[in-house]
Order: C-alpha cells, then sequence, then structure tokens
C-alpha cells in the first residue's frame, strides 16, 4: 500500500497540478470579466464545464508522455496494472478537487447561468448526482486516453507502421465511437435510465483499463 501511494504522489507531482490551478483560475478570472463586460455570464459555464472535464484527462496524458520519453517506469518492479491504477488515481485526486473549486465559484457567481442551462443537465437528479456524472465521465476519458496511449506506443515496435500508427488510433477510435458507443445509445434501455448508462460507462472502462494494462505488460517502447 505503502508503495502505491508512493506511485500516486509521484504521479500528482508530474502532473503539476497546482500550477495547472494557478491557470484555471486566471482563465475563469478572465472569462468572468469578458462575460460580465459584454453582459453574457452564460458563457462562463460552457468555459467551466469544458475545463473540469478535460483536465484531468490531459493531465494523465502528459505525465504517460514524460513516462513514454524516460522509459524508467518500465523497469519499475510494480505491475503494470498498479502502475496505470497509481496515475488513474492521481486524476481522480485533481478530478475532485477541480470539480470542488469549479463548483464553489458556481454556486456563489453563477446561479443565473446555471438556471440558463438547468434543462440540458440532470439537476432534477440532485447535485450530488450531477457532480458523479461529471466525474465519471472525466474518469471515462482518462481511462480512453490512456488506452489509446497504450496502442500508440505499443505499435511503436513494428517499423513497417511505425510512421502511421497515429493513423490506428484514430481507427480504433472512430471504430468505438461507431461501432461500441453509438449502437448502445440507441438502445432504449439505456436511453430511459441515467444509471444504467453510467454503469455502461463503468463496465467500458474496466475492459479499456484491464486492456491498457495488458499492452504495458508487453513493454511499450517509444
Amino acid at each position: 500500500m505503502k508503495a502505491f501511494i508512493g506511485l500516486v504522489k509521484k504521479d500528482l507531482g508530474l502532473m503539476k497540478f497546482w500550477s495547472w490551478m494557478g491557470l484555471l483560475f486566471f482563465g475563469m478570472a478572465g472569462m468572468h470579466i469578458f462575460s460580465g463586460y459584454i453582459s453574457e455570464p452564460e458563457l462562463m459555464f460552457p468555459f467551466m464545464m469544458a475545463a473540469v472535464l478535460i483536465l484531468a484527462p490531459l493531465l494523465l496524458l502528459y505525465t504517460l508522455r514524460v513516462e513514454g520519453k524516460t522509459q524508467l517506469w518500465l523497469y519499475n518492479p510494480q505491475s503494470s496494472l498498479k502502475l496505470l491504477l497509481a496515475k488513474l488515481g492521481a486524476a481522480a485526486i485533481i478530478q475532485l478537487i477541480a470539480q470542488l473549486f469549479i463548483s464553489f465559484y458556481a454556486l456563489f457567481f453563477m446561479r443565473r447561468a446555471i438556471a440558463f442551462f438547468s434543462s440540458a443537465l440532470p439537476i432534477d437528479q440532485g447535485i450530488i448526482s450531477l457532480q458523479l456524472h461529471i466525474f465519471g465521465t472525466a474518469m471515462h476519458v482518462s481511462v480512453l486516453f490512456m488506452f489509446l496511449w497504450t496502442v500508440y506506443h505499443s505499435l511503436g515496435k513494428y517499423p513497417a507502421i511505425r510512421h502511421f500508427r497515429w493513423l490506428a488510433v484514430v481507427l480504433v477510435w472512430l471504430s468505438y465511437h461507431v461501432l461500441v458507443e453509438r449502437q448502445l445509445w440507441k438502445l432504449p434501455i439505456f436511453q430511459n435510465s441515467l444509471s444504467l448508462f453510467t454503469l455502461m460507462y463503468a463496465i467500458l472502462s474496466i475492459i479499456f483499463f484491464l486492456l491498457a494494462s495488458r499492452l504495458l505488460d508487453r513493454k511499450v517502447e517509444v
């Protein structure tokens, strides 16, 4: 357990979270001033939702990129599953802090904007449900980024396709989106139940995480 906590702390350091939070704060302050200047406070809401959904996935992708360059973590005695789980844990911590920060901001400064966008969000099911939905979406995107990263770097072992592996990643993502995700969206059972919809993405996230762990076990190379 101590080794795992150490890995999480290391990944939090790699992510330079507080620097990004400072950038997010100044970005929100600038957007707040701009939206107030043009008398359109609703502009803040899309900005905040985008920020809270992509911050953790992008920071996770950044740490994977750093690890891919150094290659040191591939010789870590910990299992690939534990290495990736530590990164996902660090991303989860960042996501929780970012959501708390943005939620407090929205609560005190954006009541009008929240009311304006309430019809597009599951607010009627409760704030906690909304927060869990946001958190789950960010974690699913993080796991998907992790899986696509391992696919990209595992293909680097094959010289014939090394310079075209980005195309393979795009094809994998498109196949998932068109053949799996979009088809599941059409099923009535998922359209009528947010809980089942969330469960579906949780299962998909677990599958992608295990696949990423398996690819990393094969010592991906850059």
